[in-house]
């Protein structure tokens, strides 16, 4: 009797766990869809916000590259996807999608927009997992915060100003959040660097020398830029070049 009743719990727990695995499959299944969609609809709407549809010509997701193993930083992995913008077959931005890892509570996934003068046309983020009400204000529908970076570069924001206002920089920290600031800042400076080393891969054509002669003001870097690259058909409000 014993060795029956044994058998039918065996059983029994068999068929439990049968059906709780087939109910999770089916769940995993009816919901990966709708997720997945969403993620997409989100990811597009990121694209459209860092590089603006009327700053290019040609279907955004035609052109794109990896980033090589020679070339990838602790912020662009080795494999990472790089989109390029193309106005009558010139490249004239590229986004780059970032993951820092020094956020408060884990990575923070962010795509930047880099224009061919090395400004940035917008950032955004796509995933993190910092505190709600606090590090949750690097998205765009919680803050304007992330706007601050549109127009920047290396030409026209010094080293020193690439932190938080708290440690002597240019952008505001959070009230009750510092750290999340700090990596999203440090995470899209290094992508200027990035453009910046790797612009012959980016763009297709050497670095003007303006773009890399620290000594120039800005306003000469403006009439340099002009007069090498020409303007942008829809210049981004607040970066190098002239409007």
């Amino acid at each position: 009797m014993m060795a029956r009743s044994v058998i039918q719990h065996g059983v029994a727990l068999a068929v439990f766990a049968a059906i709780c695995a087939f109910v999770l499959a089916f769940t995993q299944a009816k919901t990966a869809e709708p997720i997945a969609q969403a993620k997409a609809k989100a990811r597009a709407q990121a694209l459209a916000e860092v590089m603006p549809p009327d700053y290019y010509l040609d279907p955004i997701l035609d052109e794109s590259f990896e980033v090589s193993s020679a070339t990838g930083t602790r912020f662009i992995a080795p494999g990472t996807k790089i989109l390029r913008a193309l106005s009558n077959g010139m490249v004239v931005g590229v986004i780059i999608p970032i993951r820092t890892p020094e956020g408060y509570s884990g990575d923070i996934e962010l795509l930047v927009g880099v224009d061919n003068t090395l400004a940035i046309t917008g950032v955004r983020v796509l995933a993190h997992k910092e505190t709600p009400g606090l590090g949750d204000k690097i998205q765009r529908n919680k803050s304007p915060w992330i706007d601050g970076f549109l127009g920047k570069s290396l030409s026209n924001t010094q080293v020193n100003a690439w932190t938080v206002k708290k440690d002597g920089g240019s952008f505001d920290q959070f009230t009750g959040a510092t750290i999340t600031p700090r990596a999203v800042i440090r995470g899209v400076y290094s992508t200027l660097i990035y453009a910046q080393d790797n612009y012959q891969i980016l763009f297709g054509s050497p670095l003007p020398d303006v773009l890399s002669d620290i000594t120039l003001t800005e306003d000469s870097i403006r009439e340099k830029l002009i007069s090498q690259l020409g303007a942008p058909t829809n210049p981004i409000k607040g970066a190098t070049y002239a409007e």
